[in-house]
């Protein structure tokens, strides 16, 4: 069974990436994990904000969750900065590949910042990055 990551931002595009997974891998053979990663501004966000911040994020992870009704499907919320959190977890659970979609950037259409620090730091996975176009 294929251990994949889909770390989402509870964007649009984190929607299409649940939908090329279930397009591309049959649902028998894949265990997939939902990422949500928070980032940690404990210094300039009060506890208030936090637990705010910890709620709606464990409302996103349950929506995008229940689009994979029938799938095998862990849900993980973390803190910290979402590339090097995203690859540290990739790495210590053992997964296979990790699947998300970038942003577009201007013109040139680049690479999120998140979905760059993935692909140079993740070599040990399969990885699949969906252009806006693709998604």
């Amino acid at each position: 069974m294929k251990k994949i990551l889909l770390p989402i931002d509870g964007s649009a595009r984190s929607l299409r990436t649940i939908h090329m997974i279930k397009q591309t891998h049959p649902l028998q053979d894949v265990e997939l994990t939902l990422l949500m990663v928070l980032p940690d501004q404990m210094h300039i966000d009060g506890q208030f904000e936090r637990d705010r911040q910890l709620r709606k994020g464990t409302q996103e992870l349950e929506t995008f969750a229940s689009l994979l009704e029938g799938w095998k499907v862990e849900t993980v919320l973390l803190r910290g900065s979402p590339g090097p959190e995203i690859v540290q977890y990739a790495k210590e659970e053992g997964f296979d590949a990790l699947a998300m979609t970038r942003s577009s950037r201007g013109p040139l259409r680049r690479l999120g910042s998140v979905a760059a620090y993935v692909v140079k730091n993740a070599q040990f996975l399969d990885l699949f990055i969906l252009r806006e176009a693709d998604a």
